[in-house]
């Protein structure tokens, strides 16, 4: 599993140091099975200990029932709106190239607790909409790097028959609160192989 499956959102609650607020670091891992983390009983007894990840939730907070449907942008959109995805426009994984994103109503945690004086920042796979209005520093947070939608799409421009006049390649992308989002460049097989190490970097 690479970093671009994370979503990693961390919010500082540096800002209340005074009132001892939290930091929080969610981050949410596309295809991973309950079973899977030591600290829900796989880890070493599935063949792959996950000591690092057991000692986050063993500091942290750990969840045991999480109900939705079985694609990431619902799951996304469940996880960052606490509402079913149908709700929000997000009942399943849209096709590149259609209207896609939460409703820009929908609250987001990274809108709530920016609210609250948090400082918020995303990093990695957004898959809640690929345009401006649309992208995470739109949705409540203040900077963001990362794929707009999914990193299979790193694949399609060395696909046979492939072409950007029928679907733009996907872009990494950067932004920041109040501002339009930029593309850095195109997310093909090389920068798939570099963008972990730079989420990593960034957050």
């Amino acid at each position: 599993m690479t970093l671009v499956g994370l979503t990693c959102l961390l919010m500082s609650g540096q800002i209340f140091a005074q009132i001892d607020k939290p930091n929080i670091v969610f981050i949410l891992a596309d295809n991973l099975g309950y079973g899977e983390l030591g600290a829900y009983g796989g880890g070493l007894t599935r063949g792959a200990p996950t000591p690092r990840i057991d000692s986050l939730a063993k500091d942290g907070m750990r969840f045991l029932n999480f109900n939705m449907e079985t694609q990431c942008t619902p799951s996304r959109s469940s996880l960052m709106t606490g509402r079913w995805a149908i709700r929000s426009g997000t009942h399943s994984v849209p096709f590149g190239g259609v209207a896609d994103g939460l409703t820009q109503w929908e609250v987001t945690v990274g809108e709530a607790l920016s609210n609250a004086g948090y400082a918020t920042g995303y990093y990695g796979k957004w898959h809640l909409g690929s345009h401006d209005g649309r992208l995470p520093n739109d949705q409540g947070f203040d900077e963001w790097y990362g794929i707009p939608r999914t990193t299979d799409e790193s694949l399609w421009p060395t696909s046979p028959g492939w072409s950007p006049d029928i679907m733009p390649a996907e872009q990494m992308m950067e932004g920041k609160k109040g501002e339009k989002s930029r593309a850095l460049g195109v997310y093909d097989v090389t920068q798939r192989r570099a963008i972990d190490a730079e989420i990593t970097r960034r957050a």
